[in-house]
């Protein structure tokens, strides 16, 4: 895989065959190649290769069917990466802050399952 934009979905097997560090160096290559400024380019390229890996994983994170939901309620697939990282970077802020003490499954699907696209562009406007 030479290149990663996250409105075409990687093959999962050419995915997977990366490293975490080449995964990370595709996806800050098209942030930058695109022009998008990020105040924490690595921390936004982490979420990205977390939820690209989720995706690949297919049912055991559920981020495959939300990403479809997403899509389907409007969404491009870019958009619905980003969605899904606000849910998984939430989890990881509160376990930081001390409020979670474990990263729930349970909790994060559930939330994942609450997630439209209407909520998304709300969360996006405050």
């Amino acid at each position: 895989m030479k290149k990663y934009n996250p409105n075409q979905a990687p093959d999962p097997e050419e995915w997977n065959a990366l490293d975490d560090s080449e995964r990370l160096v595709l996806i800050e290559d098209y942030h930058k190649c695109k022009r998008i400024n990020l105040p924490n380019q690595v921390l936004h390229a982490t979420i990205h290769a977390v939820v690209e890996n989720q995706i690949a994983m297919g049912d055991e994170f559920n981020a495959a069917e939300t990403l479809d939901r997403l899509i389907s309620e409007g969404l491009d697939r870019h958009e619905a990466i980003h969605a899904i990282g606000s849910v998984l970077a939430e989890h990881i802020y509160n376990m930081l802050k001390g409020e979670m003490s474990d990263f729930t499954h349970s909790q994060y699907f559930s939330q994942l399952n609450e997630l439209t696209a209407e909520k998304w562009r709300e969360k996006g406007q405050e």
